[in-house]
């Protein structure tokens, strides 16, 4: 036990924090957050068709936003693990071996030059629309990303704090922009995203800026399990150049989340699921997902976030991913569309 935490003291922290502020929100009240919009997760049609069930699954440029520690495996998903070569060494199928499957297999330090590039689009109930935009490259022993995350919503309905009266329709628009770093520390995959964020309804403006943490841990071949904290240190300031906003700031609550995905011997069926807590809510979220591969061309999604059913496709065409997913919404039951692209170069 002792080596264990002199192997994986990151891990071990990461944990630790996660249990940490469980505990200390246990009596929170349902309360909102500043910079919640953070939350959404319209990020990617494969992770929103699943149910964004995502942590654990989040393996290409969108997992800037899902788990940093996910980039890392856009670095290997071009060749073959050192257990997946030595299995097919002893069935004697080696056609199947690359030269850049031998090169990592005997320095699996060895990063190969890469750029992911990504783009995804949804099409809301209730008047919003949210897009994401990113880039994923090798850098040093791990990966770099870069990403871009807005959302909007239109018409919503103004009041005056003290009477309730009706004000008029103010329009909502907030963006986050990443900078995410994933890299390899023995068995776990580690991740960090810094992120800026803008928020305005109406007049006000708020800025801001926070941090996500992630973990991945291969506990088997088949069972991946992930740790992520997202928004920690979020803190929102009032636009300055209005006299009611000066010296106000917001803080928000950090999300935490613990995910799974569970794949069979050919990889092509994955059950993933996920366990989220609002920090300053007293209930849980509760999400699964379910990929099938039909082919090495085609794959089918379907999930549940929370109790809304969502399902989706995603193709691969001449390196490109193509994916949809279509998702019922969580505010009134309507539907949701989105599109995404990924692109390796």
């Amino acid at each position: 036990m002792k080596a264990f935490f002199w192997k994986f003291p990151p891990l071990v922290a990461l944990c630790v924090t996660f249990l940490a502020l469980s505990a200390s929100q246990l009596t929170a009240q349902d309360a909102g957050s500043r910079g919640a919009f953070t939350r959404s997760g319209w990020v990617g049609a494969r992770y929103i068709a699943m149910g964004k069930a995502a942590e654990a699954i989040a393996d290409d440029v969108y997992a800037i936003y899902w788990n940093p520690a996910g980039l890392v495996d856009l670095r290997d998903q071009q060749t073959l693990s050192p257990d997946e070569i030595r299995e097919k060494v002893q069935k004697g199928d080696i056609k199947g071996i690359s030269e850049q499957d031998l090169i990592r297999f005997s320095d699996e330090g060895n990063t190969r030059a890469f750029v992911q590039a990504g783009v995804s689009a949804s099409m809301l109930d209730v008047e919003r629309e949210a897009g994401f935009a990113g880039v994923a490259f090798g850098f040093g022993k791990g990966v770099m990303g870069l990403g871009l995350y807005l959302i909007q919503s239109r018409g919503i309905e103004g009041r005056a704090e003290t009477t309730g009266q009706f004000t008029g329709y103010l329009d909502y628009v907030a963006s986050t922009g990443f900078v995410s770093y994933g890299f390899t520390t023995g068995l776990a995959s580690m991740g960090v995203s810094l992120k800026g964020m803008q928020e305005r309804i109406g007049l006000s403006t708020y800025y801001g800026a926070g941090a996500d943490f992630g973990a991945n841990v291969d506990v088997l071949p088949f069972l991946r399990l992930s740790f992520v904290i997202q928004d920690v240190g979020l803190a929102m300031q009032g636009d300055e150049t209005r006299e009611e906003m000066r010296r106000r700031y917001d803080f928000g609550y950090p999300s935490l989340k613990v995910s799974a995905a569970l794949s069979n011997r050919n990889r092509d069926i994955t059950l993933a699921v996920s366990g989220v807590k609002k920090t300053e809510q007293e209930k849980y979220e509760l999400n699964g997902g379910l990929q099938y591969n039909v082919s090495g061309a085609l794959s089918l999604h379907m999930g549940l976030n929370e109790a809304n059913f969502a399902a989706g496709i995603s193709i691969q065409l001449l390196g490109l991913n193509i994916g949809y997913a279509f998702s019922v919404d969580k505010i009134d039951y309507g539907y949701n569309n989105t599109v995404s692209l990924s692109l390796v170069l």
